[in-house]
């Protein structure tokens, strides 16, 4: 049996590939990497800090895995770090509210004006009206244990400060309520967040 030129068979070759739709593929290095899961991958450090005095960025990411119960963490406030699944409604506490849910607040962008509990009322009250310049985005409480009187946190980085009227918690405010440094840029803070109540139940403490 006589065969058909070649030239014939390449285009047959062509017509049948061209006609099925299917493209070359890349062989197994071209496959897209599973990506982490949001709970365990470390966040990146926060960049484009403002030029605060007294502003401490954390010099390594830290970990974003979600843990059920009480988490010790090694500093007053956390700013960041394992948190509990479920996060904190940002709003103006007058009690002490669990670090695990908070650092989740955290996370979703959220700024918290942790407070010494012996603060005079109208310097708490003043934290209070810088927390209504952002509702969505910040959390006030009282927190025992302060190296100072006043520590303004957001994911990875903190400014420590001894009154209410320190301009910089207003500038600390504009640059971190609201942002992306907790890797989660547009999650909510205060919508669909735990009440105290609910968070003291889930985490099981009573701070």
């Amino acid at each position: 049996m006589r065969r058909p030129p070649l030239p014939l068979l390449l285009s047959a070759v062509l017509l049948t590939a061209c006609s099925s739709g299917s493209e070359p593929t890349a062989g197994p290095s071209a496959e897209a990497p599973a990506a982490a899961t949001p709970s365990a991958a470390a966040s990146a450090t926060p960049t484009g800090a403002p030029d605060l005095e007294g502003l401490v960025v954390e010099p390594e990411p830290l970990s974003r895995e979600h843990r059920e119960g009480p988490i010790e963490y090694d500093r007053v406030p956390p700013v960041g770090g394992p948190h509990h699944p479920r996060w904190l409604a940002c709003d103006v506490y007058d009690e002490p509210v669990p670090f695990e849910v908070a650092v989740h607040s955290l996370e979703h962008g959220a700024v918290w004006f942790a407070y010494d509990p012996d603060l005079p009322q109208d310097e708490v009250r003043r934290l209070a009206a810088l927390a209504d310049r952002n509702r969505e985005y910040v959390l006030v409480s009282p927190v025992t244990g302060l190296d100072s009187r006043i520590v303004a946190a957001a994911w990875g980085v903190s400014l420590e400060v001894s009154s209410a009227d320190d301009p910089r918690l207003e500038q600390f405010l504009a640059a971190y309520a609201g942002g992306a440094q907790g890797g989660e840029p547009g999650a909510p803070c205060r919508g669909n967040g735990l009440t105290l109540r609910e968070a003291r139940g889930l985490v099981g403490t009573s701070a």
